[in-house]
């Protein structure tokens, strides 16, 4: 195998790439690139086995051929042509041995092993479809990974649950306290089962892909491939089934609290800063149109409050208690300039929106218990 590449187009080929790669594996052939010419098109890959990484880029290609060779030497020493009189690196791979060299006397080279070795990539070609612009993947992403949980024995929650029927695309995820939820309109979407999606698998796309492509998405009973430009990430999927999440979301509320959202949060950040250092707990005392917020920390002996107007709706004043950290960044996602809070009673679900018209997000938090502490 023997090709020459722009240096800068190398080292973001491998850039890409190595984020597949485990930081550490009993599997040697895991921490290795798979380098395949055919033509005058080079393919890197990479996998730890539950996620991969495909990139195709063109190149002056001589020879075809493939090798896999370690990962980090090779980034490492891509990496460090930073002299700006280096502009194409030349690779040529005899016998496994691959001979790099970016100038007359610059060279160097790293032993590899048959390519063969290299795990395949599953075949994900006969599977559902869809397709998203840069943005509105992110922005389901954004309204909802954060509420992933982190739980190693129920393995669904730890994805985002992809789904679409009826004219829309939703992302759903929840780690049994809090919930987020985001649709986006698609008239003859279909997605039959949905697909609970590794939260590294979106982080890895999205940070990956350009702002202005598009990206196709296709699944099968076990994968998800991700395909964009020239890149491709393939990632299995969490086994189902998804939580009836539905069945947690409240359609009817006895009150609803609306509110200024960037004041909640910058007071909440202050009233927070004294809650305790384990339940983050913080308690919304509602009396007509005002909020108090308040928190203790009877470990150091100190507390704080807020207060802020607010529209209330629903009888007699009102407590309830939450972890002040996921509330505020639940708000910080809100980014609209009212906010509105639906709740039933100090131990149910609330569901937190914007307010306007549809944005097509909105998030679910449970609260805390409230002593008198």
């Amino acid at each position: 195998m023997k090709f020459q590449i722009e240096k800068n187009v190398f080292l973001d080929v491998l850039q890409s790439a190595i984020n597949a790669v485990p930081n550490k594996s009993t599997i040697q052939i895991l921490n290795n690139f798979s380098l395949r010419l055919e033509g005058n098109f080079l393919e890197v890959s990479a996998t730890d086995l539950d996620l991969g990484i495909r990139v195709k880029v063109e190149v002056q290609g001589e020879r075809d051929g493939s090798v896999v060779i370690n990962a980090r030497k090779l980034l490492e020493l891509v990496k460090s042509l930073v002299d700006p009189s280096i502009t194409t690196v030349s690779v040529d791979v005899q016998d496994y041995l691959a001979k790099i060299q970016w100038s007359e006397r610059g060279k160097a080279s790293i032993t590899g092993f048959d390519a063969s070795d290299f795990p395949p990539f599953p075949e994900v070609q006969d599977g559902e479809s869809l397709t998203f612009s840069t943005s509105e993947l992110a922005f389901l992403a954004e309204k909802t990974m954060f509420a992933c949980s982190t739980d190693s024995i129920r393995l669904s929650l730890n994805g985002v649950f992809l789904e679409a029927k009826d004219g829309k695309i939703s992302m759903i995820a929840t780690d049994g306290h809090r919930l987020g939820r985001a649709t986006i309109d698609r008239e003859g979407a279909t997605l039959a089962n949905g697909a609970i999606i590794p939260k590294k698998a979106l982080q890895h796309i999205l940070h990956m892909a350009k702002p202005d492509a598009t990206i196709e998405v296709r699944t099968s009973a076990t994968h998800i491939l991700f395909s964009t430009g020239s890149t491709q990430v393939i990632s299995k999927l969490f086994e189902g089934p998804y939580p009836n999440y539905r069945a947690v979301i409240p359609q009817t509320f006895e009150r609803t609290v609306q509110l200024n959202t960037v004041e909640f949060e910058n007071k909440m950040r202050s009233v927070i800063s004294m809650a305790n250092a384990r339940t983050h707990k913080v308690r919304l005392q509602i009396d007509g149109n005002t909020m108090e917020l308040s928190a203790s920390d009877p470990d150091v002996g100190g507390d704080s409050r807020e207060a802020l107007a607010v529209t209330h709706n629903g009888e007699g004043s009102f407590s309830i208690g939450f972890d002040g950290r996921y509330i505020t960044e639940i708000f910080g996602m809100c980014k609209s300039e009212e906010t509105i809070m639906k709740m039933n009673n100090p131990i149910g679900a609330c569901i937190i929106e914007p307010v306007g018209e549809d944005l097509g997000f909105s998030f679910l938090l449970m609260p805390t218990h409230l002593t008198d502490d």
